[in-house]
């Protein structure tokens, strides 16, 4: 007993001097308006974020990015600024309802694109822009197995898949992974989805993983299967743009999922789980490719909780934590070694190499804003992978809700983790 005794008063000890050596400060002011969904880059020196301003009925949304340094922003992109290309021309194009994502090396962003009034299609492409507000290109995605079809005969408007569903993109920004579902076809032929791989230097796309189209259904040849479905929102990329991580069906039996890494380079994948169940909520790959961090809400294994496994499918371990009965996984530092999580209001760390955690932030942090809501990190869509984490794990975006104001801003925490 003297013995854990003394254990839990280190770690007390530890807590304490990690709150000492960190500070919240406040990076936006935006007003009357509303800001989510930022990304960080790897050094932390710059952020990508949407701003949403609302005048009357109209609302207006804009993609913006920040010199943390300096607070100078630019505008990338605005609402209705371009018109789709062929075959929706003049067709106004608007930000999407996906987070925009951020080049490790905070050169390059991401964000999908909707389809504006009349056709109304929800993230339909996909904007690629370097953040000095140069060479945005708009990219659709041509369902492969559709080509030299008779279109019109099938109806379909266009041979594009419908929807863009998640996005990764490497550290310099040339290779983005996408998951792509639906189709501008007519309903009866059903919801696919797809994995596409682009190398936004060339321009070139690679189908991974999708159905074929035969007479009048989809039919995917064998496992692995559909993803977007069940565990498919799972989704990230490493470092150098040559792994690539996604679930997808792995069995015949349609609630049987599990998480698969790519190599974009060998044209090999491999399944590194068996676990056959839906409930993969969130899932990363470490930007050197070596491990898979993923929160599974399922009963297999050892049911809730974050599990951590490398890319060759060993290694699989279940995190425990002395704080909370299960760690339910936010954000991986880029250096693959820190994990964010919750306790009640505090933002935890885990350090999956020494196995100990401390408190990241709490009330006591200097520049903690007591505002209605406890401050909290980011939110982002159900089964979105964030990035509000650095390279190091020592610099973390977080949201707080200023006095007077209705909506968050967006803040930075600096924090120590040299232990």
């Amino acid at each position: 007993m003297a013995s854990v005794l003394i254990c839990l008063t280190v770690s007390a000890l530890s807590l304490g001097q990690s709150q000492e050596r960190s500070q919240i400060k406040r990076l936006t002011h935006s007003g009357n308006d509303m800001v989510y969904y930022p990304c960080l880059s790897d050094d932390a020196q710059r952020m990508l974020y949407v701003l949403e301003k609302k005048d009357g009925e109209e609302i207006t949304k804009t993609i913006k990015i920040m010199s943390i340094e300096s607070r100078v922003e630019t505008e990338l992109f605005r609402d209705k600024q371009l018109e789709a290309p062929d075959p929706f021309q003049n067709i106004p194009l608007v930000v999407g309802s996906k987070p925009p994502v951020l080049s490790g090396n905070g050169e390059v962003a991401i964000f999908s694109l909707s389809l504006d009034q009349p056709i109304n299609i929800l993230d339909h492409y996909l904007a690629v822009i370097n953040t000095d507000g140069t060479d945005i290109r708009i990219i659709p995605f041509p369902i492969e197995t559709l080509q030299g079809k008779d279109m019109k005969s099938l109806d379909f408007r266009s041979d594009e898949w419908e929807r863009v569903t998640n996005y990764a993109l490497s550290w310099d920004g040339n290779r983005i992974a996408c998951a792509v579902k639906g189709h501008t076809g007519p309903s009866r032929y059903g919801n696919a989805s797809a994995v596409i791989l682009l190398d936004t230097q060339r321009l070139k796309q690679k189908t991974i993983l999708g159905p074929d189209f035969k007479e009048e259904r989809w039919e995917w040849p064998s496992p692995p299967l559909r993803p977007l479905l069940g565990g498919g929102w799972a989704f990230g990329i490493d470092r150098i743009g040559s792994k690539v991580l996604f679930g997808a069906q792995s069995t015949e039996d349609q609630t049987a999922y599990d998480l698969y890494v790519y190599n974009w380079d060998a044209n090999q994948q491999r399944k590194i789980t068996d676990f056959q169940d839906r409930w993969f909520s969130l899932a990363e790959i470490s930007q050197e490719g070596d491990k898979v961090v993923f929160f599974y809400t399922g009963k297999k294994q050892q049911g809730i909780g974050t599990y951590v496994v490398r890319t060759d499918g060993s290694d699989l371990r279940h995190l425990k934590s002395q704080i909370v009965s299960s760690i339910e996984f936010s954000d991986l530092s880029g250096n693959g070694r820190y994990i964010l999580y919750k306790n009640i209001y505090n933002g935890m760390v885990f350090d999956l190499e020494t196995e100990e955690e401390w408190v990241a932030f709490d009330e006591s942090t200097p520049g903690y804003v007591l505002g209605l809501v406890p401050m909290d990190f980011p939110r982002y869509p159900a089964f979105w992978a964030p990035k509000f984490m650095s390279q190091d794990g020592e610099r973390i975006l977080l949201f707080g809700l200023p006095q007077g104001k209705n909506t968050s801003e967006i803040y930075l925490l600096n924090m120590e983790t040299k232990r």
